[in-house]
């Protein structure tokens, strides 16, 4: 599933082929692979887009975002 991401360092907003979206247990979204800008390569400064945004509520509301179970490894809080 594609999601829309902004770079706050570039300024710069992209989409991002994710394999995964969980909640961790304090509900921190846990994004699989970690969101890397694809103009500057940050990490750190990516945060939702707008439209990253609207999607996912739209993917929470349909269930398609799942808690992830105590003692799992979470791979990136956003």
């Amino acid at each position: 599933m594609k999601i829309n991401f902004a770079c706050t360092n570039c300024l710069a907003i992209f989409d991002v082929d994710m394999i995964s979206i969980e909640f961790d247990q304090d509900r921190e979204l846990l994004f699989n692979p970690v969101p890397e800008c694809t103009f500057c390569g940050a990490t750190e400064e990516v945060v939702l887009s707008n439209i990253g945004l609207i999607q996912i509520d739209h993917m929470i509301l349909q269930g398609q975002i799942k808690t992830v179970k105590s003692g799992s490894r979470s791979n990136e809080k956003l």
